[in-house]
């Protein structure tokens, strides 16, 4: 496991120990992701990861041009860790994060993302947050 694998999972755990409520009621993803944003970038500062870059939530464009999978698909990442106006130069985490199971458009986005050669991410993970059980899943690509 790499340094930005850690680093999210540290984030996880940081949601977890303060902000649990937020996954037991169930408001929007977006409510929880954007904690989970906020973490990440957290803990990216404290290891010395983040450099020039942001963590931003439902980024999804550089300039004018929008975020598109390889097939021309518009698309709009929970999560991501870049640097802004770098011409998708910099990217190092893209994530997806559900409330419930993830799906196969969440996986294939996030794969879309990491193997593409306009965006490189380095790390791409899927999150499922799971209101009703005592666990979330978490997947890396």
């Amino acid at each position: 496991m790499n340094e930005l694998h850690e680093c999210v999972f540290e984030a996880l755990e940081i949601l977890i120990k303060h902000d649990l409520d937020l996954i037991e009621t169930q408001p929007k993803e977006e409510c929880i992701n954007h904690k989970l944003a906020q973490y990440l970038e957290a803990v990216l500062k404290e290891k010395n990861l983040l450099g020039a870059c942001s963590v931003d939530v439902e980024y999804n464009k550089y300039k004018e041009d929008e975020k598109k999978m390889s097939n021309g698909r518009s698309i709009r990442p929970d999560i991501i860790a870049h640097e802004r106006r770098s011409g998708n130069n910099n990217n190092l985490i893209v994530i997806e994060a559900k409330k419930g199971y993830d799906d196969r458009d969440d996986r294939d986005k996030i794969v879309n993302l990491v193997d593409s050669q306009a965006y490189q991410y380095s790390v791409g993970g899927v999150i499922s947050y799971f209101p009703r059980r005592e666990y979330l899943k978490i997947k890396f690509y």
